[in-house]
């Protein structure tokens, strides 16, 4: 593993990650020119969005999609191997990675079939960081060729064989005081290179381990290369190396795995790059290998410790050493701080320290707070959200003025990052929509729909080739036995700053109930006004509804869509949403109306009334049982169960037993009465059957109707006197509840 000790760094060492920093920043624009040409904004008129996105770049290159191993398609649960420990180089210790092998496995079937990508090394490295990864790894070989000798290279391959006994300890593993991958790199560097102590380099064990995905740190580790060792053979390559029933297989899940936390840590890197060395003596196999968002593609430097790999194994090691952030997969959109960084960060931890998007006002500078949960899943849409500051520090005439909200145009302006790895169907789709929002005739200007003050998309990566037939036919089974192998989904970057205060509050941490029902006045308020432009959310959800200053905020338009709009064929029958909050109708597939954003903000605040409830001891078996049959935040969830769930809830003849009946009488029974009316008024509007008797084609219609029901909606949030409303999160409640136990 590549990294800097984020503990007592010594002061040389903090000078040459200075001068790495420096030099690193140096080269992002050109590195975003090559790795991140950007896209054209489309006109507003969404119906100009055109069916199929333009040529990609760079372009398609032989790579190739593996398919999976008939037997690992036939016998998914044949026991792995027992694989002995092995001296791993910075394996990520998080709870994902502590798990059984044959969780590793389970893990890889579901989600690495149809995404890993056999190709050359050169189309590697020029995914990595484009064509000049390649020319210096050309001149680091020259170099290393001429200084790799004899008693070196066995000293390599010893050191190599002592990374898997378990006996073995750092000291046992290096060359000339050098831990053997520092001295195998140094062969690269050339008698003429400086000798000042390197900012980055390989280490026999990391400086401490990474948390499990439920730890608060904010921390990115700065993992810039991860590194597996094993003597164990390599995984086969005429087929998907990652699924399988083999200890050779299980050592590059491993390796895998770890680089899929790598990317999850740290969201806004393209790639993460692995060396993952298989196999014994001369005959050992160099799997270098690189994760994205959307595939995983490997090379094989075969028999890497014979005389004609060395060279290309010392070049790399040297290469990835001293190659900058953004040649190593970290965004060039980005600039990072290592050696200075913010509260709750260590020195060496790469920090994403500012956005400089293309024709931005000024620079957004970061503080290191994510506001986006991590993604759980590889492969699907990622979103990362950061909040910062935007400094405009050369105002002009095409700058954005900022409104009344924001009197002093000079001064840093509260924002919000979002970076996201969409399908190349959605390009601009959320910029569109919010655009339309803030440029409909309609006055004043939408308060509850953040500003775009900037934004970028790129082009995303070509499809790959689908397997050879010729692969298809050495199966032990018959081609179609295989399995079927899903097109890779193509994704591209965008990346947009909002305007957005500080300290925005999710509902169910709002501080008091007047608040909670101002802002669900607003929520309803707002569905209509946006209704009035002609826009629909399509994604109202607890975690897409804030509230700052009392004001409240819908973000992620992402799925948003003008009224009648017409869907794309690939749009037709797809469920689309927050499966916890979306409407009956949504949840059925069918074409959108503003009742459904509607429905589901009924959802949102039973949710949140719900979630933030504290019963009485007597009562938490019984409310407990209540909350598991709402399905809350359950992924596992069939649609059809769901859509069951959410037409009982409306329904007025529920009996004693149904969920509500349950609800209602556990909060009155606890003394929230006014709890207990809301929940009651809310589901007793005439949802969702209201909409199934709207003519969806006629907008006045629609609006009238609408309309209506906000009207019924807001009347419900008055019908509750806030006086006798009684609030306080989970958390409070039992902060409160320890507080009084310590007293007494």
């Amino acid at each position: 593993m590549v990294y800097t000790s984020g503990t007592a760094i010594e002061a040389n060492q903090l000078e040459a990650l200075k001068r790495y920093e420096k030099a690193t920043s140096e080269r992002r624009e050109a590195m975003r020119l090559k790795l991140l040409p950007g896209r054209q904004y489309l006109p507003t008129d969404l119906s100009s969005v055109p069916a199929s996105p333009p040529d990609v770049v760079p372009s398609p290159s032989h790579s190739q999609v593996l398919p999976t191993d008939p037997d690992a398609l036939h016998y998914p649960n044949k026991t792995l191997e027992t694989v002995s420990p092995t001296g791993v180089i910075g394996n990520l210790k998080s709870d994902e990675c502590d798990e059984q092998r044959s969780q590793d496995a389970d893990y890889c079937r579901r989600h690495f079939a149809g995404h890993v990508l056999h190709s050359s090394l050169e189309v590697v490295l020029t995914r990595l960081g484009a064509s000049e990864l390649v020319h210096k790894l050309a001149e680091l070989k020259k170099v290393a060729d001429t200084q790799l000798n004899a008693t070196l290279k066995a000293s390599v391959v010893k050191n190599f064989d002592a990374e898997s006994a378990t006996t073995s300890n750092p000291a046992d593993r290096t060359i000339d005081g050098r831990y053997w991958l520092c001295r195998l790199a140094d062969a690269a560097r050339g008698p003429a290179a400086d000798d000042s102590l390197l900012a980055l380099d390989y280490f026999p064990t990391p400086p401490r381990s990474c948390p499990g995905k439920s730890s608060t740190s904010t921390t990115i580790f700065n993992v810039l290369v991860n590194v597996e060792l094993t003597k164990v053979k390599p995984p086969p390559v005429q087929y998907n190396p990652l699924i399988g029933a083999s200890s050779p297989v299980a050592k590059y899940q491993q390796a895998i795995t770890n680089a899929d936390d790598v990317l999850t840590f740290q969201p806004t890197r393209l790639f993460v790059p692995t060396l993952s060395f298989h196999g014994k003596g001369k005959s050992t196999q160099l799997f270098v290998s690189i994760l994205s968002q959307e595939r995983f593609e490997f090379a094989v430097v075969e028999n890497c410790f014979a005389s004609a790999g060395f060279p290309t194994v010392s070049a790399l090691l040297h290469l990835f050493r001293t190659a900058s952030l953004y040649h190593l997969g970290y965004n060039p959109l980005f600039t990072y701080n290592l050696s200075s960084p913010p509260p709750n960060f260590s020195v060496g931890d790469a920090v994403p320290a500012s956005v400089i998007l293309p024709g931005a006002p000024g620079v957004v500078h970061l503080n290191g707070k994510r506001l986006s949960q991590l993604r759980s899943t590889p492969f699907k849409r990622s979103t990362v959200v950061l909040e910062g500051e935007l400094d405009e520090t050369s105002p002009n005439d095409s700058a954005l003025k900022y409104d009344e909200q924001f009197p002093d145009d000079r001064a840093p302006l509260p924002v919000v990052v979002k970076l996201s790895f969409i399908a190349e169907a959605r390009l601009w789709r959320e910029r569109i929509i919010v655009d339309a929002l803030h440029t409909a005739d309609l006055q004043p200007a939408p308060a509850y729909a953040p500003k775009i003050l900037a934004a970028f998309a790129a082009h995303g990566l070509p499809p790959p080739s689908l397997p050879d037939s010729k692969v298809l036919q050495t199966g032990k089974r018959s081609a179609s036995a295989l399995q079927s192998l899903p097109t890779i989904v193509s994704r591209h970057l965008e990346a947009m700053v909002f305007a957005s205060p500080h300290h925005t509050l999710k509902l169910k941490d709002l501080p008091a109930a007047v608040e909670f029902l101002a802002a669900a006045e607003q929520l309803f308020r707002a569905i209509l006004d946006a209704y009035h432009r002609r826009i629909l959310h399509r994604d109202i959800s607890v975690n897409n509804i804030l509230v700052a200053n009392n004001q409240l905020l819908m973000v992620d338009w992402e799925i948003g869509r003008s009224f009648q709009e017409v869907l794309s064929a690939a749009g037709r029958g797809v469920v689309t949403g927050t499966l916890d909050t979306m409407s009956v109708a949504s949840l059925g597939t069918k074409d959108p109306l503003p009742h459904d954003d509607l429905e589901s903000a009924v959802y949102v605040l039973l949710k949140v009334l719900t979630q933030t409830f504290v019963p009485h001891v007597d009562q938490q078996n019984a409310w407990a049982e209540v909350l598991r049959s709402y399905h809350w935040d359950n992924p596992d969830v069939e649609v059809k169960t769901l859509q069951q769930i959410r037409r009982s809830l409306w329904r007025s003849d529920r009996d004693q037993f149904s969920t509500v009946a349950s609800t209602l009488e556990i909060f009155r029974s606890a003394g929230h009465a006014s709890r207990a009316q809301l929940v009651l008024a809310l589901l007793s509007l005439p949802l969702p059957t209201q909409r199934g008797v709207v003519d969806s084609s006629d907008h006045k219609a629609v609006l009238s109707s609408l309309k209506d029901l906000v009207d019924q909606a807001v009347a419900a949030v008055h019908s509750v006197d806030a006086t006798d409303f009684l609030w306080g999160s989970a958390g409070e409640v039992n902060d409160l509840a320890a507080g009084q136990e310590g007293s007494e």
